[in-house]
């Protein structure tokens, strides 16, 4: 954010604030030293997502006192804290398929393969990020989707992320697509990481959608399932098959992880 919006933001001395465009839940609450999930209840906000510009936000805590802020204009940027900093949260990351279940398998490209080299990258840009990492399998074996959500509900305070790539018989269809079990925090963690998907890996904007899938039914925690491209369209497949692309999907889901674990 920048200094001039910062400054915006803060400048509520009867603990007001107009929603302008470009602010988000985050970046409102962060300026004004609250919690997300407070600032959303203070409002009668149940979806961080509908979020309108223009709309007044009551600021917690701020209704009988003022604020100012003594912050230079020519301020451009706000220096995040270091990626060193351990996070709270576990992040279980589960590459779909493995051993005996090869997944999709299209032009000699396999899909568990694909799932598990995704997500040993995606392992260490979290690990570099300061989240503990789970994974459920590290190697070219079979878990079963049963085993895969009971590891996650092992861990207190976790986010599980399963990591697949798509196919289908219609090889035409290509694009990125990520699902969610129907919880609240598991639409927007599926939300944001879908966004950041079609954002780092520029594929075709598939959606978040609920899905009926075990690993996400019965994992305790929030849950999302992302489908990161299909592999039985050539153009997308050979896209897909590159360590390039691996890195990019990795990156995009840290950064849909780290949206989702700023807003709860």
């Amino acid at each position: 954010m920048c200094g001039i919006c910062l400054v915006a933001v803060l400048a509520n001395a009867n603990g007001a604030h107009i929603v302008k465009k470009g602010e988000t839940l985050y970046s409102i609450a962060t300026a004004n030293k609250v919690s997300v999930q407070r600032l959303m209840s203070e409002n009668g906000i149940t979806k961080p997502t509908s979020l309108q510009i223009g709309r007044r936000l009551t600021i917690p805590g701020t209704s009988s006192k003022k604020k100012t802020a003594s912050i230079s204009l020519k301020t451009s940027t706000v220096t995040r804290s270091s990626s060193s900093v351990t996070k709270s949260k576990t992040v279980i990351i589960d590459p779909g398929h493995g051993g005996r279940d090869k997944g999709a398998v299209w032009g000699g490209v396999r899909e568990s393969d694909l799932n598990l080299k995704t997500a040993f990258k995606l392992e260490y840009y979290l690990k570099r990020a300061g989240y503990k990492v789970v994974m459920t399998r590290r190697s070219d074996r079979y878990v079963s989707l049963m085993s895969r959500a009971a590891i996650a509900n092992r861990y207190r305070n976790a986010v599980f992320v399963s990591i697949h790539y798509n196919a289908t018989r219609e090889t035409w269809v290509h694009g990125g697509e990520t699902f969610h079990g129907g919880s609240s925090t598991s639409r927007y963690l599926a939300s944001s990481l879908q966004r950041n998907l079609v954002s780092h890996c520029k594929v075709r904007n598939r959606g978040a959608r609920y899905a009926g899938f075990t690993v996400l039914h019965n994992t305790k925690c929030p849950a999302a399932l992302v489908e990161c491209g299909f592999i039985s369209n050539a153009k997308e497949r050979a896209r897909c098959n590159t360590s390039s692309f691996q890195d990019a999907a990795a990156r995009s889901i840290l950064a849909g992880i780290e949206r989702w674990d700023r807003a709860y």
